[in-house]
């Protein structure tokens, strides 16, 4: 004879297999770094257009597109360069990020500070929008 407990037991089992199967699917793996920025949506023109402007624009902009890279406007970020793509919503391996990160960019200028970086991965990780 099956006890009411057992019986609680085994179907808080099987909702909690079929709550695990069905987020697998649905789950996005975040940087845990963007996580304290995450908590809130960030802002293309009041947030991460400042820090390229601040660390990008001198040489990736209308009047300086170095590679065809143009990180002035919000078209600019999501057109590219000459090479292809420098942004992909909602991958923080993409090769703007890559490139900052890695010390890489900017070219011979002080590298950005990690809190600002977060707020381009947050920007990314929520799917690039234009706002």
């Amino acid at each position: 004879m099956l006890l009411r407990s057992d019986i609680t037991a085994a179907l808080a089992a099987v909702v909690g297999i079929a709550l695990a199967v069905q987020a697998d699917g649905n789950t996005q793996v975040k940087d845990p770094a963007t996580t304290a920025v995450t908590q809130r949506e960030v802002s293309f023109a009041e947030e991460v257009l400042p820090i390229l402007e601040k660390y990008c624009v001198e040489c990736h902009s209308e009047e300086s597109a170095e590679l065809g890279l143009k990180l002035d406007t919000y078209e600019g970020v999501m057109g590219g360069s000459d090479y292809g793509t420098v942004v992909e919503a909602g991958d923080v391996g993409s090769l703007l990020i890559e490139m900052i990160a890695s010390g890489d960019m900017p070219d011979g200028g002080d590298p950005m500070p990690a809190e600002e970086l977060d707020v381009i991965k947050a920007w990314v990780t929520e799917g690039a929008q234009k706002n």
